[in-house]
C-alpha cells in the first residue's frame, strides 16, 4: 500500500509540474507586454533597445487606428493599422512569442512603410490587447492569419496583402500557407520560425539538458488537456508541402533559441518556385534586422517589388 500511494504521488508530482510548464510555455502573460519599457530592460533586448525605442517613437507619432475581428472561436483579436499615402499594399505583421509588435517589428516599421505600405500589426491571441488564455505555437494562430486576410478584404477591396512574422508569428504565417490563401496575398516574409511546436519545446527542453523526450511528452499531453491542441498537430513542414507563394525565409545564423535548420528545413521543403533564404551571420534570435540592417533592406525591397509587380 506505501508503494501504491508513493507511485501516486509521483504522478501528482510529474503532472503538476508538467502543468507547471505548460502553463509558462503556453499560458498568457501579460507582465511585459503590458510595461514596454520593462520588456525592453530585459537582456534579449540589450543590444537594439536604441533602435526599438526609436521605433516606438515613430509608431507613436503615427497615431494607430485600433482595429480588431473576431477569431474563429469566438476570440476578439486586436490589431493597430498604420496607412501609407498612395499605398501599393498593406503587409500584415503577426509577432512571436511573449512579445508585442513594437518590440519585434520597431526596428524596421519606417522602412516598411517607405516601401508603400499600410502596416497592420496584430496581437496575437492570449498576448497584447487580444483575447485568449493560451498560445498554440501556430496551431490556431494560423486560423487567424486568414481572419485578418478577410478582415482586411472587407475594408480595403482589392488591395494587395503581403504577410511577415517573427519567430512564432513566422511559423504562424507559414502554417497558414497549409490552406489556400485568398489571391490577394501576394507574398509571405517568415523570419526565425520554428517547424513545429513539438520541435521548439522539444529543441528547448533539451538546451536545459534535461531529458526532452518524456517532458515533451507529458507537456504535449497538457496541451491537448488545457489548451486545446497538440504539439504535433501541425507544423511548418506539413504547410511547406502545397505552398505556392512567394516566401522570403531570414535566421541569425546564431540563434540558439530556434535553431536556423528549422528555416532551412522549411526552405528545403516548400514547394514555392519563388523561394529566398537569407541567413545572416553573427544574428541571434530575431536580430537580422539589427546585424545586417543594409542586407535585410536590400532583400525586403527586392521581395517586395517581385511580389507586386
Amino acid at each position: 500500500m506505501i508503494a501504491v500511494y508513493i507511485l501516486l504521488g509521483l504522478f501528482v508530482l510529474v503532472f503538476a509540474l508538467s502543468y507547471l510548464i505548460m502553463r509558462i510555455a503556453c499560458g498568457r502573460n501579460d507582465r511585459y507586454t503590458k510595461n514596454f519599457d520593462k520588456m525592453l530592460d530585459t537582456k534579449i533586448y540589450a543590444d537594439c533597445k536604441d533602435l526599438i525605442v526609436q521605433g516606438k517613437q515613430w509608431f507613436d507619432t503615427q497615431k494607430p487606428q485600433q482595429v480588431q475581428t473576431c477569431s474563429f472561436d469566438g476570440l476578439r483579436l486586436a490589431g493597430e493599422f498604420i496607412p501609407c499615402e498612395n499605398a501599393r499594399a498593406t503587409i500584415l505583421m503577426f509577432h512571436g512569442w511573449n512579445a508585442s509588435p513594437e518590440t519585434d517589428f520597431g526596428a524596421g516599421l519606417p522602412y516598411y512603410q517607405s516601401l508603400g505600405l499600410n502596416l497592420l500589426l496584430v496581437h496575437q491571441r492570449a498576448q497584447g490587447k487580444s483575447e485568449g488564455k493560451f498560445m498554440t505555437f501556430g496551431v490556431r494562430e494560423r486560423h487567424d492569419v486568414h481572419t485578418w486576410v478577410a478582415w482586411h478584404k472587407e475594408r480595403f477591396g482589392d488591395l494587395p496583402i503581403l504577410l511577415a512574422g517573427l519567430s512564432m508569428g513566422a511559423s504562424t504565417v507559414l502554417m497558414a500557407g497549409g490552406r489556400a490563401f485568398d489571391p490577394l496575398v501576394k507574398g509571405v516574409i517568415a523570419d526565425c520560425g520554428f517547424t513545429s511546436p513539438y520541435e521548439i519545446i522539444h529543441s528547448v527542453v533539451r538546451s536545459l539538458e534535461l531529458p526532452a523526450k518524456p517532458i515533451t511528452a507529458l507537456i504535449g499531453m497538457q496541451t491537448r488537456l488545457f489548451a486545446g491542441f497538440g504539439l504535433k498537430e501541425y507544423s511548418t513542414l506539413e504547410a511547406m508541402k502545397t505552398f505556392t507563394l512567394p516566401v522570403l525565409l531570414v535566421h541569425g545564423e546564431d540563434d540558439t533559441f530556434v535553431p536556423c535548420d528549422m528555416s532551412k528545413a522549411a526552405y528545403e521543403a516548400c514547394t514555392s518556385k519563388d523561394k529566398t533564404y537569407l541567413c545572416v551571420p553573427k544574428a541571434t534570435h530575431g536580430k537580422s534586422f539589427v546585424v545586417q540592417p543594409e542586407e535585410y533592406r536590400t532583400a525586403l525591397r527586392n521581395f517586395v517589388s517581385r511580389c507586386l509587380n
